[in-house]
């Protein structure tokens, strides 16, 4: 998936679990000055896919930012590019929010895709091998967005072993978006990019609320499947949260 990767000298890889805030992270660098907009369909991050794995035919012009939560279970991948000068962000955001957005504002075809490709691997045994035998009808969309949380956010336990301080940076959302212009210039320091105050606009706090509209019986399970990982992960986190 990362094929041509090193076609794209000092590439920055967005990455996270999805619905985390990667999204907007990686179109704000993307469109900073010196950094080349590469975008040429409806979807940036399937751009980025078909560019990486070498797809679709591009002559790099410059530093690029490819938002790459889309490699789940391959993201190995990233250790082959190691030492190569690329800068990797891990987006970690809360489960209540991430959970949510999963369960209420995205398609249900991806739910599945990131359950199957990240979240089998956390779930318990009995529970692994009924879905294998009858497949996952009588798991719930929450259930299935806790595991793909945990089993994706987990990722950045491991990367964080394989990547220097230099390499890799781990980021959490609602602390960008409270203290923007605090740790968004962080964020371009260690990226090497001339940060501008007009970046820190498109960060918007509308989306901070999520959790609110959570019932009780949810906030519960995800305490009990997901609040474990992100307490783990988010000792990663450099800066306030």
């Amino acid at each position: 998936m990362l094929k041509n990767l090193d076609s794209f000298p000092q590439s920055i890889l967005v990455t996270g679990c999805q619905r985390s805030g990667t999204t907007i992270l990686a179109r704000i660098i993307t469109q900073s000055e010196g950094m080349v907009n590469y975008w040429f369909g409806k979807d940036d991050e399937l751009d980025a896919a078909l560019i990486l794995a070498g797809e679709v035919p591009h002559e790099p012009r410059g530093r690029y930012c490819f938002q790459t939560t889309y490699l789940n279970n391959c993201y190995n991948e990233y250790l082959e590019h190691k030492d190569k000068g690329h800068k990797i962000i891990f987006v970690i955001r809360n489960p209540y929010s991430v959970v949510y957005s999963m369960v209420y504002n995205w398609k249900r075809f991806a739910l599945n895709e990131l359950f199957f490709q990240c979240g089998m691997d956390v779930i318990d045994d009995s529970t692994r091998k009924r879905i294998n035998l009858f497949g996952s009808l009588f798991v719930s969309q929450v259930s299935k967005a806790c595991h793909a949380y945990v089993g994706k956010t987990s990722q950045a336990i491991e990367l964080r072993k394989a990547f220097s301080d230099q390499e890799i940076m781990f980021v959490e959302y609602d602390a960008l978006v409270n203290n923007k212009n605090i740790l968004l210039p962080k964020v371009y320091e260690f990226l090497n990019i001339p940060y501008k105050v007009g970046y820190a606009d498109r960060l918007s706090a509308k989306s901070l609320n999520k959790a609110d509209r959570l019932s009780l019986s949810i906030r519960n399970k995800i305490d009990a499947i997901c609040l474990p990982t992100y307490e783990r992960v988010s000792k990663l986190v450099a800066g306030p949260m």
